[in-house]
């Protein structure tokens, strides 16, 4: 059932189309009971009719009652801009025992002892859940479940590490951002709660797996250290499952949340993953080729301007999603652009300031300035 207004009066994000869906899953508890209610699924999509390929988002868990209450409904609107940016529609879950799904039974609460946790009956629960997230789409007139990429953040990565084993129709490939289950980052940073059941899991995942995944944990993850991921990882290599882990430096306080505030360090990630799985990232058209001058994020390297556009309007510059370019002339002037045909508008834009010609400096990811 289509909804047009969220129960908890959320503002819709009417740029990337937003709206969401109650839909009917039946799930199993760890007691071997069956549960059955609604998830809501937040659904995103670019202009145009379609259909486009779906990216299914899973959130992370939160074992307080109360901090499971709210939100009502899981969105990420920054994230979804950037996979409809990249042509994708994007269905967000709010699972069973969260929000407006309903808090109560909670089907991921895995034990009260630390040393002790199950998280088998929980994943499956988020599989299923994700199955029928999946099953909806298939009704979406703009969507192309063919071509589905599976994401998860925190106990949303664990689900989809673990759903990649169960090649479910239309996924093509996943992306786990910090997954894991049980952390005490408050108590005990870096000692996730029975972390040997996510080696289980995993090794299960890869024996099994026909998908490629990426894997991004920060450095500084407060939840899970970085002892453990590498372990979680090599599990799931191991027993044969495509996965890649590029290094990420640490993000904020706590790598954790990188997702949220990693941006500029997951996006030329993702990207690049992307792209190898069929889905190549908005470039700019006719960029000139990358030169050796500067590493793109040494600003000091920044010819001509001044120390403040250094450490502002090129970090902007940085922050900006691509295509983006950034422009600058002898007499100091400089602009910067994103979007279709950013180059030229960053040109245009440096020259309105500058009675020397302006040229680029940095466009999408490279620098391309000869001096």
């Amino acid at each position: 059932m289509l909804c047009a207004a969220p129960a908890s009066a959320q503002r819709l994000a009417d740029d990337i189309h937003e709206t969401f869906a109650r839909v009917p899953v039946t799930v199993t508890l760890a007691d071997g009971k069956k549960h059955s209610g609604q998830i809501t699924v937040t659904h995103y999509r670019p202009d145009g009719s379609g259909p486009f390929p779906v990216i299914v988002l899973n959130h992370g868990r939160e074992n307080a009652r109360d901090k499971r209450a709210e939100p009502a409904r899981r969105r990420y609107p920054d994230v979804a801009r950037y996979f409809t940016r990249r042509g994708f529609a994007v269905l967000v879950l709010t699972r069973l025992g969260y929000g407006d799904a309903g808090l109560d039974p909670d089907p991921e609460f895995s034990g009260n002892k630390c040393s002790e946790r199950d998280f088998d009956p929980g994943v499956a629960a988020l599989i299923e859940q994700t199955r029928a997230a999946l099953d909806f789409a298939r009704t979406l007139p703009f969507v192309d479940s063919r071509r589905a990429i599976l994401v998860g953040q925190s106990y949303g990565g664990l689900g989809t590490i673990a759903a990649t084993g169960k090649n479910l129709p239309g996924v093509v490939a996943a992306i786990n951002f910090s997954g894991g289950a049980g952390g005490l980052p408050q108590t005990d940073p870096g000692r996730p709660c029975s972390p040997e059941e996510f080696v289980s899991i995993a090794e299960d995942a890869g024996r099994r797996a026909r998908i490629s995944t990426l894997w991004l944990y920060a450095e500084n993850d407060r939840y899970w250290g970085t002892e453990w991921p590498p372990r979680w990882y090599e599990a799931y290599t191991k027993a044969g499952g495509r996965a890649e882990m590029p290094t990420v430096p640490g993000v904020g306080k706590d790598g954790h949340y990188l997702l949220s505030e990693g941006f500029t360090i997951w996006r030329p990630l993702v990207d690049r993953f992307l792209d190898k799985v069929g889905f190549p990232p908005p470039r700019s058209k006719d960029a000139p080729l990358s030169t050796s001058f500067a590493r793109l994020d040494d600003a000091s390297k920044l010819p001509f301007v001044k120390d403040e556009v250094k450490s502002d309007g090129y970090r902007k510059f940085l922050s900006a999603d691509i295509p983006r370019a950034f422009a600058i002339s002898a007499s100091g002037a400089w602009a910067w652009r994103t979007g279709s045909d950013a180059p030229q508008k960053a040109v245009e834009g440096c020259q309105k300031f500058s009675k020397v010609p302006c040229r680029l400096y940095a466009v999408d990811d490279a620098v391309v300035w000869k001096p």
